[in-house]
């Protein structure tokens, strides 16, 4: 019982009130799963898909118990897509009982193919023999001790009937247990880049074009263990042709020599993953390097060295507000100051002030520096126009939007947020924001059925979130305003912020406008800072806000499906929860 309460306690310092939640609900999980499964899956007559494209699954092999050989053979055979290749490529056995069922399967049926390799290579040799045997468009990489779905093939098909064109498509995905109960359901986010480079979150089911993965010479021995993400790696770098379907179709068994069961489970693995993370980079136009999480084997930081040391123009609209902490009263605004200047490591920065002659005089003496910049403005108060006039005045590459209520949590915030905002193809780059209480106030924006939704709002501080949503760099739709870093170009190309949003929905707007764009916006959790949230400000929406947010979107589907998010997950609250009940899904088109 006292190491029982121990390890609950250290769980409560670590991960805060909502981990343990977290880890009582997981224990539980299952439990859940199951229900909602039996709702989800219940069976159904789809019509058969005639024309197509040949499939081939490539299944290397190794010394596997024969239970789950068969067990993973069975699950191609009852697929009820019938247009399949099913090549195994035995990596020289030293199991006895290997070899007779690879050859009664494959006498059983002409669809499976077998070859023996003469030794034993390792398992991206034995992929490129089973490879080497396919002839379907597509390939589909099944491990020796794993099952699919009974309509993964057929749900690939059916997307491919309507997208010919994809190149890689990849699946949500579930643990299967030895005694074949269901668990630990992982459902994805469309192709997030940026959280991709964090961990290997496609994984299972992943399906490609044959002859994209000859192209690029297959599967590479020195990242066995993580040859599969070195392939996505290399495969992204030549298409973007990618598609998500937003079901289950795989199952991961759980056995103690499996990846699936657990983080340490091989940690040559993760040494594997990093070196292919770091060729990555190698081969990218923004050098860098590749730091692990020691605490969580299996994800990485990409750094990236930060070219030319831009100026960074922080530009902050204020009122001057004061607030009581502690027995203090504080002005926000001089807190914030002298935070940036403080307790800053990037010191390459100007600050643009923008007020509305509302500022008290005694506080605008006792801030002015050489950095510092006024703005001012006779107009009502407007978030928009006020980051609008202040950017125009900005003689920085790059823009920092900041609220006056914030204190710099880490000293390398600038730096972070730079590494990702200087890349081409990022436009907004948001922080991770703390009430001044320790829970999140912002790791990134969900919409959840039209309506925008700080991700895992109020929950503790240091809790990892789901699949370490929380510590790592991810992708989303929007990030918030309230600290946002963005070139000046892209700003400019976009408009800046719409006007029409005094207060609200105006950053939800501006980060969907780069998303239209082409742009990917990117939440960093390594920028950390406290936010006094709204006390210099009304929060209530206006009449009208959501509504005209709608509308302006009205020819996208952002609203109802966000691509960063998952539509088995709840619309009723943004911390990435089972929906419930559950609904059954129609891929999206």
């Amino acid at each position: 019982m006292l190491r029982k309460f121990k390890k609950l306690w250290a769980i409560l310092e670590a991960e805060g009130f909502d981990g343990v939640i977290q880890r009582f609900q997981s224990k539980f999980f299952s439990i859940s799963y199951a229900q909602w499964l039996q709702q989800t899956e219940q069976s159904v007559t789809e019509s058969a898909i005639s024309d197509g494209p040949l499939i081939s699954i490539l299944v290397p092999i190794y010394n596997v118990d024969q239970t789950w050989l068969i067990q993973a053979i069975e699950s191609v055979l009852r697929q009820t897509y019938s247009h399949w290749q099913l090549c195994l490529a035995d990596d020289a056995s030293t199991a006895n009982h290997i070899r007779p069922i690879l050859d009664r399967y494959a006498n059983q049926d002409s669809r499976i193919q077998v070859v023996f390799c003469s030794q034993n290579g390792g398992i991206s040799a034995a992929t490129n023999a089973a490879l080497a045997l396919a002839t379907g468009e597509f390939i589909a990489l099944l491990d020796h001790d794993d099952e699919l779905a009974l309509n993964a093939l057929h749900e690939v098909a059916k997307h491919l009937q309507k997208h010919p064109e994809t190149d890689f498509i990849y699946t949500d995905e579930d643990h299967i247990t030895p005694q074949g109960q269901r668990h630990r359901p992982f459902f994805k986010p469309d192709w997030s880049p940026d959280y991709f480079h964090a961990c290997m979150y496609t994984c299972h089911l992943g399906v490609y074009r044959t002859s994209l993965v000859q192209q690029i010479g297959g599967f590479r021995s020195e990242y066995d263990g993580a040859q599969d993400w070195d392939l996505v790696l290399r495969i992204t770098e030549q298409t973007k042709k990618i598609h998500h379907i937003p079901k289950v179709l795989y199952h991961w068994r759980t056995l103690q020599t499996s990846a699936a069961s657990g983080e340490q489970a091989k940690p040559w693995a993760y040494q594997a993953a990093q070196r292919a993370l770091q060729d990555m980079v190698d081969r990218s136009q923004y050098p860098g390097w590749v730091e692990s999480y020691p605490e969580r084997p299996g994800f990485f930081r990409v750094r990236r060295h930060i070219q030319h040391k831009p100026l960074v123009s922080i530009v902050i609209p204020s009122a001057g507000t004061e607030l009581k902490i502690g027995t203090q009263q504080v002005c926000l605004l001089e807190q914030c100051l002298q935070s940036i200047r403080h307790s800053s490591t990037y010191q390459n920065f100007e600050i643009i002030l923008v007020d509305g002659y509302d500022i008290p005089e005694a506080i605008l003496e006792s801030i002015q520096a050489p950095d510092l910049k006024l703005v001012r403005c006779d107009q009502p108060f407007n978030f928009s126009q006020r980051m609008n006039l202040g950017a125009k005045a900005a003689k920085g590459e790059m823009l920092l939007m900041l609220n006056d209520d914030m204190k710099v949590v880490t000293p390398d915030w600038i730096e972070s947020m730079l590494e990702l905002a200087q890349q081409k193809e990022i436009a907004a780059v948001g922080a991770k924001l703390l009430f001044p209480n320790g829970r999140l106030q912002h790791a990134g924006v969900v919409i959840l059925a039209g309506n925008p939704s700080h991700a895992f709002y109020n929950g503790a501080g240091q809790f990892a979130g789901y699949y370490c949503s929380n510590i790592v760099t991810r992708n989303y739709l929007g990030v918030t305003g309230a600290c946002l870093m963005m070139r000046k170009s892209v700003f400019e190309e976009l408009g800046g912020f719409d006007e029409s949003f005094p207060l609200n929905y105006n950053d939800v707007v501006l980060c969907l406008q780069a998303h239209q764009a082409g742009y990917r916006n990117v939440f960093t959790p390594f920028a950390e800072l406290i936010h006094y949230e709204s006390v210099s400000r009304e929060t209530k929406l206006k009449p009208g806000e959501l509504e005209r947010l709608h509308s302006y979107f009205e020819d996208t589907d952002y609203m109802l499906n966000d691509p960063y998010y998952n539509p088995n997950l709840s619309m009723l609250r943004p911390h990435f929860q089972l929906a419930w009940p559950a609904k059954t899904l129609e891929q999206k088109s």
